[in-house]
């Protein structure tokens, strides 16, 4: 049987991440950069989105809430939900954004988060809700 972490340490892992996690920041970046695990915060930050309505630095995440058993199995947390919005009419500066990124308070980069498919940010009304949730997994296989 291979090694895992039990839900109380999972619970821990959790609890001081959440505690690195206080007043972090969310950060968009723009379609072009595609991320690998080796992308730096300089290649983020050259690629941040700059969109009209955009907070230049992203939006700040006072806290993650508490962790909780995760039913997949360890612990998570998550943060409130940030929204990003287009609300000028014809916005000189769009962008087709590629993802997100998390960074701490000391601005070290904690997660990056590609989407999907990149979301345009062209139009007043466009916007989109993002939800982020880091999961600490026993690592036991069953």
């Amino acid at each position: 049987m291979p090694a895992f972490e039990s839900l109380a340490a999972c619970i821990q892992d959790a609890t001081e991440r959440k505690t690195i996690l206080a007043l972090s920041k969310v950060r968009l970046f723009k379609s072009t950069l595609i991320p690998t695990p080796s992308t730096t915060a300089a290649d983020l930050a050259a690629a941040e989105a700059d969109y009209t309505d955009y907070a230049a630095g992203g939006e700040t995440i006072t806290a993650f809430l508490a962790p909780v058993l995760n039913p997949a199995g360890g612990a998570s947390i998550s943060a409130p939900t940030v929204q990003f919005d287009v609300t000028t009419a014809n916005p000189p500066i769009t962008n087709l954004i590629g993802g997100a990124w998390l960074e701490d308070a000391g601005g070290k980069v904690r997660l990056i988060m590609p989407f999907a498919a990149p979301v345009p940010m062209e139009v007043q009304g466009q916007g989109f809700p993002l939800n982020i949730t880091i999961g600490f997994p026993t690592g036991q296989t069953i």
